[in-house]
């Protein structure tokens, strides 16, 4: 039976009981998507409970064990009349369909071999025969860039995880876990079963898909004696149609290439961290999360400053402390966590250092004209953790699917900058205006709360105030649970980056169904809780599917608010309220694809 829930102000988590069924509505929602671009729908216009108008608003499908993750814009559609929308889909398993085969070499040496065979009760030679002799079927994408869920070997495969985690799992190790089997695309902690390893990689940005293995395709292992017969995967590798790629559409390259800069930035110092961001990628399908830039509504300002349109990539930093000398004279604003800016340079551009030198402080956020090797130096947030620095006409960047947005947990994407990088301007649009000033946000905790007073916003007396929707498994706790997720004073711990926060209180949460949850896809915001009791609150890089219960989903512009939160701020939770939620969902505050999960393996 088919059971939609919340998962936040932008996606609704579709339930369906098994994973035939979860792939058969998966298929569904993408061809009445498809239908609703054909029958040219504009779901931009009044909101309706025509279905085709709903489908029009979804941006992105999240296939998973037994469920699919439908992410919409809000702007659009409302979830109400979206899940209408969605009942009336026929409730049908997938059907076999004819998709390529993929074959992958493996050495059969997997740590975990011996120990698999006596869980089966079976010898070793007889997993391989059986893991190698069914073909299987890539089901969905999660966890990583590259790796993908097979589904339907050999039924005697049905292997428990390991009790205990291995902190490092080599790249290329081929595993067992539940009814699953997979190859790890890269070197990570896990759970599985090891049996064995291939040299064939998962995942190549260079490539067309970069993922080796895609949802659909039928996949064989073939048992290898040694490393050297190992396959030339180069001929398995397809060239996608439109329609398989056109939520994945974008450069896949790493490099740009020689370019000579006229007009643009040079890196003097980057701070703690400097990573190009814009609004995020699209590729669920190949295990990638969406990234994009912590603090959506700040990025945007800094856009919408010096006259960019949405979506050029910008400079996010974090903690400040950097400084960018001009290379040619330029347009750049800086939004986000207040900040002291300084501008630095000689009395007459481009003159000699014997000249006089000038000094400009700015007080708040608006476009400023660098001239030629002036310095603008960016100093440590008096509130909040993260900045924007954008330039007219856009940073030219490196692109990975569609994005020059990098994902610090998997490493796609341009590196962190670096002192001594060149920072290249794009062309402006001559028909964009810079946008108005407006003053700092005076409402973010303290950069450094172990030196913030009892009163200072952010410590326990006055914690941050985060708005929450329950759902979609606040079911999964008890009463009490739901009690102190609302009564605790949370702390973030030390040990949060961009991929979220991890929250420290005083009493877990305490689970009442306590059975173990399928793989689902998730959306930055999701407080997931894990086996201690102590919620994570995800943020922009995690991996698209999460195996935890999430117990509740922040409202947008709370995300916004959580990702300028530093180590040692004390957070607290609050229902979002109806009329709140109304306007919040009205506004654009947050880009449609920038919801992804994480998954604890």
């Amino acid at each position: 039976m088919r059971r939609i829930l919340p998962a936040g102000q932008d996606a609704l988590l579709v339930e369906t009981g098994d994973l035939r069924h979860a792939l058969g509505l998966y298929h569904a929602l993408n061809a009445a998507m498809e239908d609703a671009v054909s029958a040219n729908v504009s779901a931009g216009e009044s909101v309706s409970l025509a279905p085709a108008r709903q489908f029009a608003a979804i941006t992105e499908l999240v296939p998973a064990a037994q469920t699919v993750l439908v992410r919409f814009d809000p702007r659009k559609t409302r979830p109400a009349s979206l899940a209408e929308a969605i009942m009336t889909l026929p409730d049908t398993p997938d059907e076999a369909q004819e998709h390529r085969t993929v074959t992958v070499p493996v050495i059969y040496d997997g740590e975990d071999l011996e120990a698999v065979a006596q869980l089966l009760g079976i010898g070793a030679d007889e997993v391989v025969a059986r893991h190698t002799g069914t073909a299987w079927t890539a089901a969905f994408g999660g966890f990583a860039p590259g790796f993908t869920y097979l589904v339907d070997g050999d039924p005697i495969f049905d292997v428990p995880r390991r009790a205990t985690p291995r902190l490092s799992v080599p790249s290329g190790a081929v595993g067992l876990a539940g009814r699953f089997s997979g190859v790890y695309p890269r070197e990570s902690s896990g759970g599985w079963q090891l049996i064995g390893h291939t040299a064939m990689p998962m995942w190549d940005a260079h490539a067309d898909p970069p993922a080796a293995i895609m949802p659909g395709d039928r996949v064989m292992f073939h048992a290898e004696r040694d490393q050297t017969v190992m396959t030339d995967i180069a001929r398995q590798r397809r060239t996608l149609s439109d329609r398989d790629i056109r939520a994945n559409t974008g450069n896949s390259g790493s490099g740009l290439g020689p370019m000579t800069c006229d007009h643009g930035l040079r890196v003097i110092r980057p701070g703690l961290l400097a990573l190009f961001e814009d609004q995020g990628r699209r590729a669920s399908a190949m295990g990638v999360a969406g990234s994009g830039a912590c603090d959506m509504p700040a990025y945007r300002l800094a856009n919408m400053l010096v006259g960019n349109p949405p979506g050029a990539p910008a400079i996010e930093l974090t903690a400040g402390d950097a400084a960018f000398t001009a290379i040619g004279s330029v347009v750049v604003a800086v939004a986000g966590a207040p900040v002291d800016l300084c501008i630095t340079g000689n009395a007459t551009s481009g003159a000699d250092p014997g000249h006089t030198t000038i000094r400009q402080s700015l007080h708040r956020q608006e476009a400023i004209i660098l001239h030629d090797g002036e310095t603008l130096t960016i100093g440590v947030p008096r509130a909040g953790l993260r900045d924007y620095l954008a330039i007219r006409g856009g940073f030219i960047a490196p692109m990975t699917l569609g994005s020059a947005s990098l994902d610090t947990m998997s490493g796609i994407g341009p590196a962190p900058l670096a002192a001594g990088d060149t920072l290249i301007a794009g062309t402006p649009d001559p028909s964009r205006s810079v946008g108005r000033p407006c003053e700092w946000n005076g409402h973010l905790p303290t950069g450094t709360m172990h030196h913030a007073g009892p009163e200072a916003i952010g410590s326990a007396n006055h914690p941050v105030w985060l708005d929450v929707m329950l759902g979609p498994h606040d079911d999964w706790f008890t009463p009490a649970a739901i009690g102190t997720l609302f009564d605790t004073a949370w702390q973030i711990t030390a040990q949060s980056n961009r991929t979220g926060l991890r929250l420290n209180g005083p009493q877990p949460l305490e689970r009442e169904n306590t059975r173990e949850l399928p793989s689902e896809g998730m959306v930055p915001g999701s407080l997931e809780v894990p086996g201690s009791g102590q919620p994570v609150l995800f943020l922009r890089d995690q991996p698209v599917t999460g195996g935890y219960p999430v117990i509740a989903v922040l409202t947008l512009d709370a995300l916004a608010l959580a990702a300028q939160l530093p180590p040692g701020a004390s957070v607290r939770f609050r229902k979002a309220g109806e009329g709140a939620m109304a306007a919040s969902g009205g506004q654009d505050v947050s880009h449609p694809d920038e919801h992804d999960g994480k998954e604890s393996r």
